[in-house]
């Protein structure tokens, strides 16, 4: 009976530091949800008061039109967001108006920002430049879509 709780005393130490240390491994690692994203299939960016998510722009079946589609968060007063989209021709360059509150560009006028002859295919990027009053402007990397198992995106494909 000594041998049983001579054995069992030590090893219940060993068990705990064992699970302890093969359980501890993640307090190294780095925490995901601290690790900024955008979890869609556009990109975002952050423009002092105006902020953009999900910047897309989505093509209709033979690339030669596309929609710029996004949602403009403004925490602000009422502002300009100009916008800059190279084409095969040259560039597009106009703005459109930024009420405070969200605002989804994209789905009708005066928000819809349709583009002849995107310098960019299906499954491209696009270099889209906004720029808000007189801040820098960003040059965001869009990706190019179509509705191709996806249609959700249906309503946006011009």
């Amino acid at each position: 009976m000594n041998a049983r709780t001579l054995g069992t005393r030590i090893l219940a130490p060993l068990g705990i530091v064992g699970a302890l240390l093969l359980s501890g491994c993640t307090f190294m690692a780095p925490t995901a949800t601290l690790i900024k994203y955008d979890p869609a299939d556009g990109v975002g960016a952050d423009m002092g008061d105006v902020l953009l998510r999900n910047v897309q722009a989505v093509a209709n079946e033979d690339g030669s039109l596309a929609n710029i589609m996004f949602t403009v968060v403004n925490s602000g007063e009422a502002t300009k967001l100009n916008y800059s989209v190279p084409t095969q021709d040259g560039t597009v360059q106009d703005w459109i108006p930024v009420p405070p509150g969200s605002t989804l560009v994209g789905e009708e006028l005066p928000h819809l920002i349709i583009i002849e002859q995107p310098d960019a295919i299906v499954g491209g990027l696009l270099e889209v430049t906004f720029q808000v009053g007189d801040e820098d402007s960003q040059t965001l990397l869009t990706p190019v879509l179509d509705n191709q198992g996806r249609p959700f995106l249906d309503p946006f494909v011009p």
